[in-house]
């Protein structure tokens, strides 16, 4: 029984399917039954969603030491509209990136601008590459308001972070497709591996990971597996310096 295999890998989250995939030589009720497996599994994996793409995203290029900041604005400085909020945080992350220059960092970050949900108060959320020394920069550089919160990515996850950065674009979304978020240049895009799997094959967890999700479903003649997990990240210990007698 011919099987699809699709694998993403975006940093240490990784994503799998496997399904049954329908043959023009299957009679009309067994090609149903694998359309209806394939279709189900195609729609578990689905990277055209917003939330997916930025899940991935999210994964491929930010880890545990980076960070979520939410911008708020005091009441004397507030934005008048949508386009004054983004060009105050394009100009924030004009200084922001040349201050990291001048300290040899680099700057990757995504963000979302925001107002439906905070009784119409404009403020950002944005995803950065963390330093180790980046509250009292930041407070340094936004001008526009004090109250300044910081998180870890790992007090989200990634799903939950791409859920919560696309919340309010989704809703105001007036073009099918369109992407709701900022992004620095240069990010990296997940690696998606596509191919045939062998009629034997199933999607197993490597020892250790976070299975964050493993499904499978079957009928007579179709079948798909589905798979997410996290690879821990795991930092290697430092060796401990040898200890000499002295002679």
């Amino acid at each position: 029984m011919a099987k699809r295999k699709k694998m993403i890998h975006a940093g240490r989250l990784v994503l799998g399917i496997i399904y049954s995939a329908p043959s023009p030589r299957d009679p009309e009720h067994v090609r149903a039954a694998k359309s209806k497996a394939s279709t189900a599994a195609r729609q578990r994996m689905n990277i055209k969603t917003s939330v997916r793409k930025l899940e991935l995203l999210l994964a491929a290029n930010f880890d545990t030491s980076d960070i979520v900041v939410t911008l708020t604005y005091r009441d004397e400085d507030l934005p008048k509209d949508k386009a004054e909020a983004v060009r105050r945080i394009r100009r924030f992350i004009r200084k922001l990136r040349d201050a990291r220059f001048v300290l040899k960092e680099t700057l990757r970050y995504i963000y979302v601008s925001e107002h439906l949900h905070s009784h119409g108060r404009w403020h950002h959320h944005m995803v950065l590459n963390g330093t180790g020394r980046d509250i009292d920069l930041i407070r340094s550089l936004w001008r526009w308001g004090d109250d300044i919160e910081l998180k870890t990515i790992d007090a989200y996850g990634y799903e939950a972070l791409a859920q919560y950065l696309t919340k309010e674009p989704r809703e105001e979304r007036k073009v099918l497709g369109e992407r709701m978020w900022s992004q620095s240049k240069g990010l990296k895009r997940p690696e998606v591996e596509t191919g045939w799997a062998k009629d034997y094959e199933t999607l197993v967890p490597p020892s250790g990971v976070i299975v964050l999700a493993n499904e499978t479903q079957q009928n007579e003649f179709g079948s798909y597996a589905y798979i997410k997990y996290l690879i821990p990240n795991y930092k290697p210990r430092k060796a401990r310096p040898s200890r000499r007698k002295k002679e």
